[in-house]
């Protein structure tokens, strides 16, 4: 699926020379409307370079440019990160799940990355309860089956 492109100001240009050896993993904490609107105010110093919900992906930042997704400036600069439609009492529909693995495959392709070890939830960066309801397991074995 290719993703339909969505405006932010809130990334930093490149990666100062640091190769990506991460997927981060979020949930919006809402729907993916929520996140287009979060990532196209600049006030809000956040972004992630793609978004998945109600059967559409979204991109923000090109792989080759830092988002602000993780907390941790060091590991924007290694990472991709993914947020998902979802909420503390939804999880990611189907679809999401479906559009997650496909692009996450080709991101663990494109990087040559391991997903079991590779794809790891926000909650490993930073004290947060994202990515909630999102089952990283399942993303992390149906990327592995693909490979």
């Amino acid at each position: 699926m290719q993703p339909i492109w969505k405006t932010t100001e809130n990334y930093t240009s490149g990666r100062d020379g640091t190769d990506v050896d991460r997927i981060v993993i979020h949930y919006i904490v809402g729907t993916l409307a929520a996140a287009d609107a979060t990532f196209a105010n600049p006030a809000s110093g956040v972004s992630a370079h793609y978004g998945i919900g109600e059967g559409s992906l979204h991109q923000y930042v090109s792989e080759m440019n830092t988002s602000w997704h993780a907390g941790d400036f060091p590991m924007n600069q290694r990472s991709i990160g993914i947020e998902h439609s979802a909420s503390p009492d939804r999880a990611p529909s189907t679809s999401t799940y479906d559009i997650s693995i496909e692009l996450c495959t080709q991101i663990c392709q494109d990087y040559g990355l391991d997903p079991q070890t590779q794809i790891i939830p926000h909650l490993a960066v930073v004290a947060t309860a994202c990515p909630g309801t999102v089952d990283i397991q399942r993303i992390r074995d149906a990327v592995e089956a693909r490979l």
